[in-house]
């Protein structure tokens, strides 16, 4: 055997053949049979949905607020302002019931409180 082997002899000559643009065929035949027409189901379904969406948040832009705003309170007004006005709590109620030992009691505890201070 030879010991001195040079790949510069074999040169760039292969012994396989393939047929001319085997390989841009082949590309195209898979891609045939694996997409298909699901390429285009899948564009459609895609642009179905985002044109719902879009729909979605359109309407809930345009309807949510007017659905949220009460009647009974001005425009200009908010919840917490609403709230803070009304005086028929039951929590208001139970305190104006309080006499002021009751009161000065309560105060002292909320003082000594180690969760609250």
């Amino acid at each position: 055997m030879n010991k001195e082997f040079d790949f510069d002899d074999i040169g760039k000559k292969t012994p396989y053949r393939t047929p001319d643009n085997f390989f841009e065929d082949m590309q195209q035949k898979v891609m045939e049979r694996t997409c298909g027409g699901q390429r285009r189901k899948h564009r459609l379904q895609i642009m179905f949905s985002t044109a719902i969406a879009a729909a979605a948040i359109l309407a809930g832009v345009l309807f949510v607020p007017s659905y949220l705003r009460t009647e009974d309170t001005p425009a200009g007004t908010s919840d917490m302002l609403a709230i803070e006005r009304s005086s028929s709590d039951p929590v208001d109620k139970w305190i104006h019931e309080l006499s002021d030992e009751e009161l000065e009691e309560l105060v002292n505890f909320s003082e000594n409180d180690i969760f609250l201070n």
